[in-house]
């Protein structure tokens, strides 16, 4: 069974593994205002989301990792949601989403909008999600 919840005490352990397939160190994410989202599937972490909650109903997620092995089954998508979702819950208005190139088509299909393109490093991009119209909006592929 499929599970998106907010990282647990318990998944301290399997987090390392995770992060080195992504090419991450736990230092590199773990920012003193950080929280983090995971996806499991049979006791098994293979996806990760961190985010961070700043000023004026705003916050920023830093990355969303999926396993190679457990893309193309919609775990993204689920997770971009449910972290959304959660955010929303909390009253946060605006979502920021740094990118970059490799994985700006995940976003674009997700149906969001490039606000920023980095002038020194054109591979750099933020995306925007405006909460909670994301949610009142109908996903892309819906004929209304």
């Amino acid at each position: 069974m499929i599970q998106i919840r907010m990282l647990s005490d318990s998944d301290i352990q399997a987090l390392p593994r995770l992060l080195r397939e992504a090419h991450l160190e736990y230092s590199d994410i773990k920012k003193p205002s950080n929280e983090f989202y995971v996806v499991e599937d049979q006791k098994n972490l293979c996806g990760l989301c961190a985010y961070e909650l700043l000023e004026n109903q705003k916050a920023k997620i830093d990355f969303i990792y999926i396993r190679e092995q457990d893309r193309g089954f919609k775990l993204g998508d689920g997770l971009l949601r449910a972290v959304l979702n959660h955010l929303d819950h909390r009253g946060v208005k605006k979502v920021l989403i740094d990118s970059n190139l490799s994985t700006n088509g995940f976003y674009v299909a997700e149906g969001l909008e490039i606000v920023y393109t980095s002038p020194e490093n054109s591979d750099l991009l933020t995306f925007v999600v405006e909460l909670p119209q994301f949610f009142n909006s109908p996903c892309k592929g819906s004929r209304v």
